[in-house]
């Protein structure tokens, strides 16, 4: 059974969340370019998004085995750094925590959740159709003439 939680200010395993997602992240390093902002992050840094942001946590039988990150934007959230540990993906955790994290937000009288997902990620863009999100755009990181990203939404 998988809980997922809001994470509390109990929560300190910086270097077990880092680790969770530097590990569900690894298959992207040779796929895309630029190289993934996860290598700007640190424990330190980790801890403070999870400060400035919701941090949505999941639990099997005591082991976190996901994560996602919420950051408000007024009306919208921007939902970044969806995690599952590769051991445990297809089990149907990213949808747990997807739809946790639609319900967060409703809660919160919030109109859409964003996220941008990188262009070569196929995979990930049809994991994101199939919760009911849709394409609105692209960007360019900098330095970049050509689009990185594909940008995503789903009305609330």
């Amino acid at each position: 059974m998988v809980d997922i939680a809001i994470r509390d200010e109990k929560f300190d395993d910086w270097p077990q969340l880092l680790a969770l997602i530097r590990h569900a992240f690894a298959y992207m390093e040779a796929r895309i370019d630029p190289p993934s902002s996860l290598r700007l992050l640190d424990e330190q840094t980790i801890a403070e998004k999870a400060q400035a942001e919701t941090l949505l946590l999941a639990y099997e039988e005591g082991r976190l085995i996901g994560c996602v990150f919420l950051r408000d934007l007024g009306e919208t959230m921007y939902l970044g750094k969806l995690a599952v540990d590769p051991a445990a993906q297809q089990s149907g955790i990213g949808r747990a925590l997807v739809d946790h994290a639609l319900s967060h937000c409703r809660s919160r009288a919030k109109r859409r959740i964003m996220l941008e997902s990188r262009v070569e990620l196929s995979e990930v863009h049809d994991f994101f159709r199939r919760q009911g999100f849709r394409q609105t755009g692209t960007t360019a990181h900098t330095g970049y003439d050509r689009p990185t990203a594909i940008v995503m939404e789903i009305e609330l």
